[in-house]
């Protein structure tokens, strides 16, 4: 499964989600197709729990290397590097139990394609089985390129909900801009959006139902589609599905927030959906994740 994920090239990869559930297993592979020098610093940055704690050090991979390792350490039930032998040296995550997103650079060579990588994830607790690339920012990250993702403007969502006695719905959120002066500083990031949905929630049937609801994202966070309805529209719209238009809007940094000096330009919304036990076999306790598609 690892060597069938897909990679995607940059000097920064976002990987948008990964857990260190009991009994999961995150497996993140890099692959460095730079030719000089000898060795290469790659810097991870780990953004976990419900505050968004920044956790960074720094790893290293040598010319046209591979490495694929688990992100859980093995004090925390990590099983290490898929290949023990290999020289490379990654940069474990500590804790058990937590879930968030991260930010993986070159920091020796100027270049704008030398690291690749994807991330797989297998939470047999959950059901999900999963694997997706990082996401490419393009710059030299030897300087300030480091997680700037400002590139990336997406605020407008069309999200889709099934029936809940199938499926529950929820998407991670990942609020994003250039994070590079915070990681540079070893500061939290603290950029927030507010998700709105814009007024209007509609049922199956395309039946409307007005109201205006919005939820704040500092960082990162699960949104479910009750969030962003009022009792009344949830209750309007009952429970086989419905459709939100909804943007985030950027919001200012608020003095708590110091010294971060985020700024949102968009958001990745990585969508999750279980299969309810009530659905039976073969499909029940499954977990589906993908990445949202802007645009409305």
């Amino acid at each position: 499964m690892v060597l069938a994920a897909g990679s995607a090239s940059a000097n920064s990869l976002l990987f948008p989600y990964f857990t260190t559930a009991a009994g999961a297993q995150s497996v993140l592979s890099l692959s460095n197709t730079g030719a000089a020098p000898a060795t290469e610093r790659t810097h991870y940055v780990y953004n976990y729990g419900t505050n968004c704690t920044h956790f960074d050090a720094s790893g290293s991979l040598t010319a046209n290397d591979i490495l694929s390792h688990s992100i859980a350490a093995t004090t925390v039930g990590g099983f290490g590097k898929v290949v023990g032998t290999d020289t490379s040296t990654p940069v474990y995550f500590p804790l058990s139990g937590q879930s968030g997103f991260l930010v993986v650079s070159n920091k020796t060579t100027a270049s704008t394609d030398a690291l690749r990588g994807s991330m797989a994830i297998v939470d047999p607790s959950s059901g999900l089985v999963t694997s997706y690339p990082g996401i490419d920012n393009a710059l030299d990250t030897t300087g300030a390129g480091e997680g700037n993702y400002s590139a990336i403007t997406d605020l407008n969502f069309p999200l889709t909900t099934l029936p809940s006695a199938a499926v529950s719905t929820s998407w991670y959120t990942v609020v994003v801009g250039d994070m590079s002066a915070d990681i540079i500083a070893g500061r939290d990031w603290r950029a927030a959006v507010s998700i709105s949905n814009n007024g209007n929630v509609w049922n199956n049937d395309e039946v409307a139902f007005s109201g205006l609801v919005s939820k704040k994202v500092t960082c990162a966070g699960s949104v479910v589609a009750s969030d962003l309805m009022s009792g009344a529209q949830a209750a309007a719209v009952g429970t086989n599905g419905g459709l939100l238009k909804t943007t985030a809007t950027g919001l200012a940094l608020l003095a708590a927030d110091a010294p971060s000096t985020g700024t949102a330009t968009g958001v990745v919304l990585m969508k999750m959906q279980t299969v309810q036990a009530a659905v039976g076999a073969p499909f029940a306790g499954k977990q589906f994740l993908h990445r949202e598609q802007a645009g409305l």
